[in-house]
């Protein structure tokens, strides 16, 4: 993130509501990406930590959604959702956003 990198010059003696002289101004345009998908550890920590399932049922739901194709384990762990698996997440949303957007 080059916002954040502070120039070597920069004067450290700088005083609020001094003015400064800009020598020159980067526009830089980018898109943001979407979060890289969770793995099978990040989603048992996420189960847990939001207490559905128990230890003895976690693997159970991880294999059942497997098992009817809503994901698919990729890469790395990854569990990547198939084309079911997000139309079944929209069609949940449309019915109660609740049963989707974890609220705890």
């Amino acid at each position: 993130m080059p916002w954040l990198a502070l120039p070597d010059d920069l004067p450290l003696d700088l005083k609020q509501g001094q003015l400064i002289d800009i020598l020159s101004t980067d526009l830089l345009e980018r898109e943001t990406s979407p979060p890289d998908y969770l793995t099978e550890a990040e989603l048992i920590g996420l189960m847990e930590k939001h207490g559905i399932g128990t230890d003895a049922s976690i693997p159970m739901h991880i294999n059942t959604v497997c098992e009817r194709n809503y994901v698919r384990v990729g890469p790395n762990r990854t569990m990547i959702p198939s084309n079911l698996g997000i139309v079944l997440v929209h069609g949940y949303y449309r019915i109660d956003p609740d049963l989707v957007i974890a609220t705890m």
